[in-house]
């Protein structure tokens, strides 16, 4: 009985400190939150009340979350990923693409669509719907042209990231991954 109570007791105290991951969804996977920090708070190493204090983010500091655990949300803070509150942040409600859209009326080159990517390696993935391709693994570098809904590519590499980087023309260029499916074997 006295056991009992004791591995009771200390699985609540652990339980209460260690990081829990929320199993990932794929609406959390295809789309990174945004939010805004409602309260000054502590950045950590780790997404425990212990760990290493990084510094502090201040009342009203734009974030967005990479990750979300039962407590803590995983941010940049300093180019290293971190770990602050849940408590201390106010989620955006807007939906923002993942793609970046031309603002402008007048259509630019780059919104030609590409329905065959020649390649010197066989295809391995499908493009899953029409989606812009970039030049740089970043919606800020310069878009190509948009990929086809089932435009087969050769996929070289996928960065932590998300961005895949495929061959087209003998150039390296990049489309993220959730518009990607691989084939497979």
């Amino acid at each position: 009985m006295k056991l009992t109570k004791y591995v009771l007791a200390f699985g609540m105290l652990t339980g209460a400190t260690l990081p829990y991951t929320l199993p990932a969804t794929e609406a959390f996977a295809a789309t990174k939150k945004e939010g805004v920090v409602s309260k000054d708070v502590i950045v950590r190493a780790a997404s425990t009340p212990k760990s290493k204090n990084l510094g502090t983010l201040t009342k009203g500091t734009n974030v967005t979350i990479y990750k979300e655990t039962t407590y803590w949300y995983q941010v940049k803070f300093n180019n290293k990923l971190a770990y602050i509150s849940k408590d201390h942040v106010k989620l955006n409600t807007k939906k923002k693409p993942t793609t970046k859209k031309p603002t402008t009326t007048k259509k630019p080159a780059t919104d030609t669509l590409v329905s065959k990517v020649p390649s010197k390696k066989a295809a391995n993935a499908t493009i899953k719907s029409n989606v812009y391709y970039y030049k740089t693994a970043s919606t800020k570098g310069k878009s190509l042209g948009i990929l086809k809904k089932g435009t087969k590519i050769h996929v070289n590499s996928t960065s932590k990231f998300g961005w895949v980087e495929f061959d087209f023309n003998g150039q390296k260029n990049y489309v993220y991954k959730d518009f990607v499916t691989m084939t497979k074997k």
